[in-house]
């Protein structure tokens, strides 16, 4: 259904991004144990939080350098911004570096045990067969 609507749809970039981001990709050229600090990946490519403060009203009012981790605002910042954390937004589910390690670790150790298995690497990421690219492409209704 997601690809029946998505404007720019392209089978490889689609299921390639997927399983990248999913980190299920195990292709050689990805290192998909790694995982991305949001605080940090955040504050390096849009420094000022602005597509934060679009897409998350409660943080509108954090002063940029809390914006990726309103957390760590002091309790004063907080109060000023209308935004008590763990109260009007909540405190993180997770200690990133800490699930960073363990999802790396945790994925070495698949990729290990999927390597042993004596499955063959996939050649590249391609649809099934002529039926998946008609129906990926609405060219074909869905018969599953």
């Amino acid at each position: 259904m997601f690809l029946k609507y998505l404007i720019d749809a392209d089978w490889s970039v689609c299921a390639g991004n997927w399983m990248w981001v999913s980190s299920s990709a195990f292709e050689k050229s990805l290192n998909a144990s790694v995982s991305l600090d949001p605080g940090v990946y955040g504050s390096r490519v849009d420094p000022e939080g602005e597509y934060i403060r679009k897409y998350v009203p409660e943080l509108v009012k954090f002063p940029a350098k809390y914006i990726y981790q309103p957390w760590k605002a002091p309790a004063a910042i907080q109060e000023k911004a209308d935004c008590l954390i763990g109260k009007d937004y909540p405190m993180p589910m997770v200690v990133h570096q800490e699930a960073s390690v363990r999802n790396r670790k945790m994925m070495e150790e698949l990729q290990e045990i999927l390597q042993n298995s004596g499955m063959e690497e996939p050649s590249h990421i391609k649809p099934s067969d002529e039926l998946e690219v008609k129906i990926f492409f609405g060219l074909r209704a869905n018969e599953s």
